[in-house]
């Protein structure tokens, strides 16, 4: 991940917790324009927030292994791809100086 999209989701993350803890923290101390009625949804909704938030995280570690594997697989054929490739120009060369 590259730095703006972590900052990206510790800005969510803040946001996230800070909303649940506000939301705990008014539940039943103050009613704030007719709205308590509403917490308790509100709440919940913030704490899916959160569980969506980590389901993320975990995608994008997730999908970062695979590529990383993805990668070395790759690589690992490029060097057997020229190791042929030099094995055959060497073969060519042999051939060659026979003759």
């Amino acid at each position: 991940m590259n730095r703006k999209r972590l900052w990206l989701y510790l800005g969510f993350a803040v946001y996230q917790i800070a909303a649940f803890i506000f939301t705990i923290m008014v539940d039943g101390h103050l009613d704030l324009l007719g709205l308590l009625k509403y917490i308790p949804w509100f709440k919940y909704l913030t704490f899916l927030g959160l569980i969506l938030f980590i389901a993320d995280v975990v995608y994008v570690l997730i999908d970062r292994r695979a590529n990383r594997k993805q990668q070395q697989d790759l690589e690992k054929e490029n060097n057997v791809l020229k190791a042929k490739i030099y094995d055959f120009q060497e073969a060519a060369k042999s051939t060659s100086s026979k003759v």
